[in-house]
């Protein structure tokens, strides 16, 4: 029998067994996946950073199916949330709004779903009762701004469900760096908050410290916020960054951390929505494989990301044919533009390839520590029974 272990994040989840979390993974983390996570006692979220709401539909259906939600009706007869959670982004809320940032001050005209793309996408995801969403990469307007306006639209879509008690839409907030503290606790009202470190596989700010560093910031600085979530507690913290086991997991909750949001790890799962060969490549991998680098993001043409932030992914001929065009065009200015052309040009043949010595795979500096594609529950389970080893010999330690 798997252990269970229980913290302020599973208390404020109360479906959960374990407070493992799997990260909002845009094109990785579907609803199959998701879905597992949960079922297996974790906690999923669909990554739904670039789908359509239409997509975003057929990959709650599946989540639903995992869950044992026969469709969103039953949920509604019930009055009831699903157990899963939907990751968006909010400079892609805006890139879809035309540019349009919602308005701190003042009454905000919220837009149609019939007028905006943005706002079509998040009434499909609040449709879809999630028990939570996960917001992150936005500056201050864009993170608060659009946190008013889906907590708004939740009430309106989902008028049958107390906003205050067991059944509230809870808000997780990924930060990497402490100034972006306030705007989550203060600002977004958050109820969970997410403490990236430059480790994390995927997108994150290049100036984020090591997950270590940022955790203890984080934790000297909550005491002198005010938090303003419906609950008036102060979030619980969970970490993220470099996780590979359930060792990484009692780190984090010997560090104070309420739980450990996993990405790559389930990556090597036969939910995710990697192909077998990337799979079968983040199994080979060792941690010093991977690099922080915007060559990915140069050679697919996904270039709103905030300014600041890159990605930390394999190592391979993308970064390289990257890194020496950069160098080439430091000194010759006028081959940049034939540089990028060329670049994805290159990528997209990749892509078409099959070719994963090209192809973008996210992964964190953890990826060392795993070398096995396994069922997503079977991970939650491995991951709990070897963090609770770890936790009983590190208390056989204390003398009293």
């Amino acid at each position: 029998m798997v252990p269970r272990i229980t913290t302020p994040l599973t208390r404020l989840l109360p479906s959960t067994t374990t407070p493992v979390v799997l990260g909002a993974m845009a094109n990785a983390s579907g609803g199959d996946l998701a879905g597992a996570v949960s079922r297996a006692g974790g906690f999923g979220f669909i990554g739904a950073g670039y789908y359509s709401p239409e997509t975003l539909r057929d990959e709650v259906d599946k989540a639903y199916r995992q869950i044992g939600v026969v469709n969103r009706e039953s949920l509604a007869q019930k009055r009831e949330r699903a157990n899963l959670g939907i990751g968006i982004l909010t400079w892609r809320l805006t890139e879809l709004d035309q540019g349009s940032k919602p308005p701190l001050e003042g009454q905000d005209p919220m837009p149609s779903a019939s007028s905006s793309k943005a706002m079509a996408l998040v009434d499909e995801m609040l449709r879809a009762r999630p028990k939570a969403v996960w917001l992150s990469f936005g500056d201050e307007q864009e993170l608060v701004g659009w946190t008013r306006r889906i907590r708004r639209r939740d009430r309106e879509l989902n008028p049958d469900l107390d906003v205050k008690g067991d059944q509230s839409l809870l808000l997780f907030v990924m930060v990497g760096r402490e100034a972006e503290l306030a705007c989550a606790v203060e600002g977004c009202g958050a109820d969970v908050l997410i403490a990236q470190g430059n480790e994390a596989g995927g997108h994150g700010h290049s100036e984020s410290p090591p997950l270590s560093a940022i955790i203890a910031a984080v934790q000297e600085k909550l005491p002198s916020l005010k938090p303003t979530n419906a609950a008036g507690t102060m979030p619980p913290l969970l970490g993220a960054g470099g996780l590979s086991g359930g060792r990484s997991l009692a780190s984090l909750l010997a560090q104070g951390c309420a739980g450990g949001v996993y990405g790559t790890r389930f990556l090597l799962t036969p939910e995710a929505q990697y192909s077998d060969l990337q799979k079968e490549l983040l199994a080979r991998s060792k941690s010093d494989d991977t690099k922080r680098t915007r060559a990915f993001d140069d050679a697919r043409g996904t270039l709103g990301w905030p300014a600041g932030v890159d990605g930390r992914g394999i190592n391979n001929l993308t970064v390289a044919d990257y890194e020496k065009d950069m160098e080439m065009e430091k000194e010759q200015s006028d081959r940049a533009k034939e540089g990028v052309a060329r670049r994805m040009e290159r990528y997209k043949q990749a892509a078409s390839e099959a070719d994963v010595e090209r192809l973008v795979i996210w992964s964190g500096t953890g990826v060392g520590g795993m070398d096995r594609i396994m069922p997503a529950a079977e991970v939650v389970d491995e991951i709990t029974r070897d963090a609770v080893e770890a936790i009983q010999q590190a208390h056989s330690y204390v003398v009293a």
